[in-house]
């Protein structure tokens, strides 16, 4: 009995010593319409941004909201392999959601389609749209 309960307690303790960070928060990127470019990031309250990077605990799990007048597409371009669920944001307020288990270097982009027919009334953007990109330095 003493042996197994030695056992248990070894493997509870090596799960908890490579078991994430659960305690890491949830940051929030939204993806928002402006008129010149007509899409941006915005981490949190943070300023929008065509090119934004970030750093993020070890554990943290990443949010992706779509605010844009168009559909929007999570799209990993490299770092370690990630499962993403419903990276497809086709609908405004759509979101997205990942937790980065693995310290490294995450880029992003997304792919768009075009704008929801009942938003055509917002009018025209000026200049090309954005190529949104995201840099995220997991530690």
């Amino acid at each position: 009995m003493k042996t197994t309960r030695t056992f248990v307690v070894a493997v509870v303790a090596g799960l908890i010593a490579v078991a994430p960070a659960s305690g890491a928060p949830t940051r929030t990127i939204t993806i928002n319409h402006f008129m010149r470019g007509c899409h941006l990031w915005q981490l949190g309250n943070g300023p929008p941004k065509v090119t934004l990077s970030a750093t993020l605990a070890r554990g943290a799990r990443l949010r992706v909201e779509n605010d844009d007048i168009m559909p929007h597409v999570l799209i990993q371009l490299s770092g370690p392999k990630l499962k993403l669920t419903h990276p497809n944001m086709n609908r405004l307020g759509a979101s997205t959601s990942v937790v980065f288990a693995r310290k490294g270097l995450y880029r992003f982009t997304t792919a768009v389609g075009d704008d929801y027919p009942w938003m055509k009334s917002m009018g025209k953007t000026i200049g090309k749209d954005n190529v949104l990109q995201l840099t995220l330095r997991v530690q």
